[in-house]
């Protein structure tokens, strides 16, 4: 009988062919991996403390999936070579380095996927570049500088990914990825992109924002299959009327720029339905614009548009239109054929007055106007049944406000409140003004508004998870040098808490309109967001060590020419107070942080103070001559929170859409401030 229930439990044994361990604390491989090596083809082991692949594990010779991301891996040994049946190897986020990985990785002739991100590797392995099966290629932020030639070998390859690199040119062997679909080489150093050509016409993604490119290639219309395009943070001034040949585009981002016009085939795209243009230099949209009847997301905020044009009514597929901080004198009639437009944003125009035919706009749920010069609005509002924010000054308090009809001189009937007519907010009307916003939200009820915190304008689309710690961390560990420094390869981050030693408060007396005064500064509840960066980085122990070294009283330069955004801040983090320097500055990011204040604000301080958002936080923008925050607060001031809201984790969107909703009810603002010269 028993040898039965033996052949039975062999029996049941040799069904197993997946295991699942992720995310189990486990420091060494289960036992049950070696107990069903005869039969087992995919092993998950990620986000584990795994410091080394133990012998038994390659005893798995039918293994075709590994994964051993987000572990502590220090080496790949040579036994990698039995797994003779692996297609897909993960080993992104470890601590393996250029010399730890085996030449028999050249061995798994099936592999077809590879990714070695987020590993300190400094050079492309050259054992990869024999893997001619590969099809999936990841060195995400693994510190390279440089694409060796013979990446040509790998003709099969779909997937290339080199974002979060030192990359300042692609080889020309390029050319030779025929097959490429995905090809990712954002934030990098590239200066020119002149690789892509007619070999490449199955490429559907592209990505290349983050660089330092002043021009697109003409040769970017021979990528016929293309639907997503990303060239966003460049330094483009113009956009190639080729791009029009890129007739499957369906997301078209090239924000944050220095484009100054549109080329009219543009509207040849007809199967675009993302266009991104923000924070560029648009004085003018071509009136081709109209052709794109499938667009459902058009922002353009933060140009210098002067009028949009009328054929815009044609795009009946719209839902979202954000036309903030632009010149706006008037909208057109026409936009209130865009039947499905359900948010509506222009903040900080020169709008006098909206087109009556803006009640056609039947599910429109957010109307943004703060920052206008509106003296009423037309009765025809009131027939939007499904809108839910009004948004018409950051200074709302009320919870109700009736919306009354009014008569002009005319004769004419409009809706209009306590809070028309819009004052301008500075003397200069055309000056970019980044201020609390507050929704008003109209019940169902006519003529009345209440409000919600909750409710404003979102956008999400086209959203990549990048790398967990910021760009100019590691670029400031590429220069620097010293004995031991490669050497160094991680830092847990509950051990830094011994190689800082937190300062409760330092004294610093500083001159602020020609009045000497003494200020108390006090190290925040939460950090800056470089310090985060670096104590979630695995070479956090780096920065403390190496302090660079001053010059005449003034810190070296920032080696950061852009921060990275985050989309998320970094989990299971011991935030630790950094330790003020009265030599040394914070060596991290372009706003040199000289010391941390924690500023507590009066109860009546709304409009003595507004902030603004850039591309690396959030600043004050202005503060009123003897208001509450006068010489509590100083223009160019970073924000790091409010209270013990932390913004400093935030991408600056984020961070500045979070500042909004808190600002009114804040009571101390957490800031980082930079010392003028005589301070230093």
């Amino acid at each position: 009988m028993s040898f039965f229930l033996c052949g039975k439990c062999r029996s049941t044994e040799e069904k197993i062919v997946e295991l699942d361990y992720s995310r189990c604390g486990l420091s060494d491989v289960p036992f049950d991996v070696y107990s069903s090596s005869r039969t087992l083809e995919v092993l998950h082991l990620e986000g584990n403390k795994l410091r080394d692949l133990s012998p038994q594990l390659f005893q798995c010779i039918d293994l075709k999936y590994l994964n051993v991301s987000d572990n502590e891996i220090n080496s790949l040994p040579p036994l990698i070579s039995k797994l003779t049946s692996l297609q897909v190897l993960v080993l992104s986020k470890n601590a393996l380095v250029l010399d730890s990985l085996s030449p028999n990785l050249d061995k798994l002739s099936k592999l077809t996927t590879l990714d070695l991100s987020m590993n300190d590797l400094g050079k492309v392995p050259e054992t990869v570049m024999n893997l001619i099966n590969l099809q999936q290629l990841c060195l995400n932020d693994t510190g390279i500088d440089y694409i060796p030639a013979n990446i040509g070998r790998l003709s099969n390859l779909r997937i290339l990914e080199l974002r979060d690199n030192y990359v300042e040119e692609l080889p020309k062997s390029i050319r030779r990825l025929t097959n490429l679909q995905r090809l990712d080489v954002s934030d990098n150093n590239l200066n020119v992109f002149e690789e892509i050509g007619e070999t490449h016409g199955n490429i559907t993604e592209l990505w290349l924002n983050g660089n330092n490119l002043e021009k697109l290639p003409i040769t970017v219309s021979h990528l016929k299959k293309l639907n997503d395009f990303d060239a966003s943070y460049n330094c483009l001034k113009t956009v190639p009327k080729e791009l029009g040949q890129c007739m499957k585009l369906t997301n078209l981002i090239l924000s944050f720029n220095n484009i100054e016009s549109l080329p009219k085939s543009i509207g040849n795209l007809r199967n675009l339905q993302v266009l991104k243009l923000e924070a560029n230099c648009l004085e003018e949209l071509p009136d081709s614009l109209s052709k794109l009847l499938n667009l459902e997301e058009l922002n353009v905020q933060n140009n210098a548009l002067m009028n949009i044009p009328s054929g815009i009514g044609h795009l009946r597929k719209l839902g979202t239109l954000i036309l903030s901080n632009n010149k706006l004198s008037y909208l057109p009639s026409e936009v209130g054929s865009c039947l499905n437009l359900s948010i509506l944003n222009v903040h900080h125009n020169l709008l006098s007055k909206l087109p009556d035919e803006i009640g056609h706009l039947h599910k429109l749920t957010t109307l943004g106007l703060i920052g206008n010069r509106l003296s009423y609005l037309p009765i025809t509002i009131s027939k939007l049944s499904n809108l839910r924010a009004l948004w018409l000054t950051p200074n709302q308090t009320q919870p109700l406000i009736h919306l009354q009809n009014d008569h002009l001189e005319t004769g004419q009937v409009v809706l209009t409140s306590i809070l028309f007519p819009q004052v301008p907010y500075s003397s200069n009307e055309e000056e970019e003004i980044s201020v609390p916003q507050v929704p008003v939200v109209i019940t169902p009820q006519p003529g009345k508004i209440s409000f919600s915190a909750d409710i404003g304008p979102t956008e999400a689309r086209l959203s990549r998870t990048p790398t967990p710690y910021r760009k100019e961390l590691r670029r400031l560990r590429h220069n620097l040098s010293g004995p031991g420094v490669t050497q160094i390869r991680e830092a847990k981050v509950t051990n830094i808490a011994s190689d800082f030693v937190p300062q409760e408060q330092y004294v610093h007396t500083h001159h602020h309109n020609n009045v000497k005064e003494s200020t108390q500064f006090v190290t925040p509840k939460q950090p800056p967001p470089y310090y985060v960066a670096a104590a979630y980085s695995k070479n956090a122990h780096l920065f403390n060590d190496v302090i660079p070294v001053l010059k005449d009283g003034k810190p070296p330069p920032s080696p950061l020419e852009k921060p990275k955004k985050f989309s998320q801040q970094p989990a299971n983090v011991n935030l630790l107070k950094p330790q003020p320097r009265t030599g040394p500055s914070w060596p991290f990011g372009t706003h040199k942080i000289r010391f941390v204040t924690e500023v507590e604000l009066d109860d009546n301080f709304r409009d003595d103070f507004r902030i603004l958002s850039k591309e690396d936080g959030v600043y004050v923008d202005f503060v009123k001559l003897n208001g509450s925050a006068f010489n509590k607060l100083q223009v160019g001031d970073k924000i790091l929170g409010f209270d013990d809201i932390d913004i400093s984790v935030l991408d600056p969107d984020s961070a500045y859409q979070q500042a909004l909703k808190v600002i009114n009810n804040a009571r101390i603002v957490t800031v980082s401030r930079q010392l003028q010269n005589n301070d230093n």
